[in-house]
């Protein structure tokens, strides 16, 4: 997880801040240091809440080795998934948002999740021209390397995947 509180006393093998200090996540992470490779946060389907969930994925993807334009495109298409559930997910505005994101090997995966009103059968997948929405699930599309979305009466999961050339080049 994410969140991690060491027990006074008991060494976790983990660097603090202080140890890295001056090291960029790319030094750090050639030099072994422990990256946490999973993240999980839960948060209520509020606009302010889901930009705070994005600020946190930023931050963990700051322990990685990866390049601009990645972390933007891994940013953009989560920060539309949970812009999804803020504004579709609870017609009665009331709900929560579950971001998780992984890393494993060469991969970045990103879930969100709701237990919302799930994504109509009939709402096409593409953007109207005079449409304020249905540009969300196109963008997430073309931004990830692999998105699979499921959606029913008990909520949506949209998990996405990307394989950024710097992953695959660390082995």
């Amino acid at each position: 997880m994410y969140r991690h509180t060491s027990e006074t006393g008991v060494d976790t093998g983990e660097s603090t801040d202080a140890d890295q200090a001056g090291t960029t996540a790319s030094e750090r992470f050639a030099a072994g240091a422990v990256v946490a490779s999973t993240f999980e946060e839960l948060a209520p389907a509020l606009p302010n809440e889901m930009a705070g969930l994005r600020r946190k994925l930023i931050h963990w993807l700051g322990e990685f080795p990866l390049d601009p334009d990645s972390k933007h495109d891994i940013t953009l298409a989560t920060y539309e998934a949970l812009a999804n559930v803020a504004a579709h997910a609870y017609p009665d505005g009331h709900g929560w948002a579950r971001l998780q994101a992984r890393r494993e090997g060469d991969a970045v995966t990103v879930t969100v999740t709701d237990t919302g009103c799930g994504i109509p059968a009939t709402r096409p997948r593409v953007a109207g021209l005079r449409t304020s929405g249905g540009r969300g699930l196109l963008l997430i599309d073309q931004v990830t390397d692999q998105s699979d979305i499921d959606s029913g009466e008990k909520g949506t999961t949209v998990r996405m995947t990307w394989r950024p050339p710097a992953l695959r080049d660390a082995g």
